[in-house]
């Protein structure tokens, strides 16, 4: 077959060809088009839910009778399973997924925010990567923690010989479970959420470590940071900061030895807390006389 010029016209987005006799050009906008999209969008839609009706059929064959469905140990499970990030648990990708997560929340948040207290680099990287990583680390073990509480209260509603439900007009009630329904649930309990439960705890208990690591590591660090008081404790550091010289001369030894050279070469280095405006004003600087920073 003959391939016509307007393939190569503006707006020529799909080739349709028929039975290998026929080439034909249709323009990208064209209704067709428009109109295929949406019939392949609803037909996956209607096989999705077609899909999820089969897997709640199933489902429903297994419940204990006279009981509602939707408050049975085997249904909260499915429910679980459906919500964000809960399903990470229940297969061996968990620890890929959280390290991508980490990942992410380390390159756009943690390492910018630490990088406004911690600017001198590379003398200040270790002091960088360890406040960064602890405020990762800490949101990390807050989502976990999510994770670890969802799976326990499902684990607890399948190991239970009894189910509690609700009613609307009677208020709560237990209802004993039959030996299929126990046998059923104690089953899925060993097979599906106990392992998921194991890596979750695993993954705590790394964050936690790391955690505390880091926190130790940032406070032996002779690096000052930017801490917050309040009340009398805030009184007394400002006047600290504006009369004592000693505290001013220590500060400033403190950044000679970081800093590194002779005496000599650092005659004008100013005290570390110098490198906030805040404190530098508390302290009496930015034209304003005080200690060390001006």
């Amino acid at each position: 077959s003959r391939t016509s010029p307007r393939a190569a016209m503006p707006g020529a987005a799909l080739l349709l060809s028929c039975c290998g006799a026929v080439t034909f050009y249709v323009p990208a906008r064209s209704p067709l088009l428009r109109t295929a999209s949406s019939a392949t969008r609803i037909v996956t839609l209607v096989a999705r839910e077609a899909r999820e009706t089969e897997e709640t059929s199933k489902l429903d064959a297994i419940l204990q009778r006279g009981l509602p469905k939707e408050q049975q140990p085997v249904r909260e499970v499915q429910n679980l399973r459906a919500g964000f990030a809960y399903d990470w648990a229940t297969d061996e990708g968990y620890g890929k997924k959280l390290l991508q997560a980490y990942a992410a929340l380390m390159f756009v948040v943690s390492l910018p925010v630490a990088y406004d207290t911690y600017k001198l680099l590379p003398d200040q990287l270790p002091e960088l990567l360890a406040a960064a990583h602890t405020g990762t680390a800490a949101f990390l073990l807050v989502f976990v923690l999510r994770l670890r509480n969802g799976w326990g209260f499902v684990e607890r509603r399948l190991k239970e010989r009894v189910t509690y439900y609700e009613t609307e007009k009677k208020g709560g009630f237990l209802a004993r479970k039959d030996n299929e329904a126990s046998l059923r649930d104690r089953l899925i309990a060993k097979t599906e959420v106990s392992p998921a439960l194991r890596r979750i705890d695993k993954s705590l208990l790394t964050i936690a470590a790391s955690v505390v690591v880091t926190t130790f590591a940032l406070d032996a660090s002779d690096v000052p940071v930017l801490r917050t008081f309040s009340g009398d404790d805030s009184i007394r550091y400002a006047n600290k900061l504006r009369f004592d010289d000693e505290f001013a001369a220590a500060e400033q030894a403190r950044a000679r030895e970081r800093m590194g050279g002779d005496a000599n070469s650092q005659e004008n280095l100013k005290p570390l807390y110098c490198d906030s405006r805040y404190y530098k004003i508390l302290s009496g600087g930015n034209g304003q006389g005080g200690v060390g920073c001006n």
